[in-house]
């Protein structure tokens, strides 16, 4: 989610990892060292991140996704549109 994030916004998604100044990273360590509350709070707002830049791109409202989609767009899977989704369908029926 943190690379998905970085892709889709890389300052946000500093700001989001690095709220406060005083948040260090382990020399030995990639990622700064958040508490569990605040990994939890980190992760929420990198998936509001990438789904609101998804909503933006593909012009749908991030209410009417199902929870599948949204796994996928998290997870950086391409996807097509609803309403082009919905086209595509209607061929393949008829």
């Amino acid at each position: 989610m943190i690379f998905r994030a970085l892709h889709v916004n890389h300052e946000k998604t500093r700001m989001i990892l690095r709220r406060e100044k005083n948040v260090i990273t382990q020399p030995n360590h990639v990622w700064p060292s958040l508490s569990d509350d605040e990994w939890v709070k980190a992760e929420v707002e990198m998936k509001n991140l990438i789904l609101s830049d998804y909503a933006k791109k593909n012009n749908v409202n991030v209410q009417s996704l199902t929870q599948m989609e949204i796994r996928d767009i998290i997870l950086g899977m391409e996807m097509s549109a609803p309403s082009l989704q919905k086209e595509t369908i209607a061929d393949i029926e008829k």
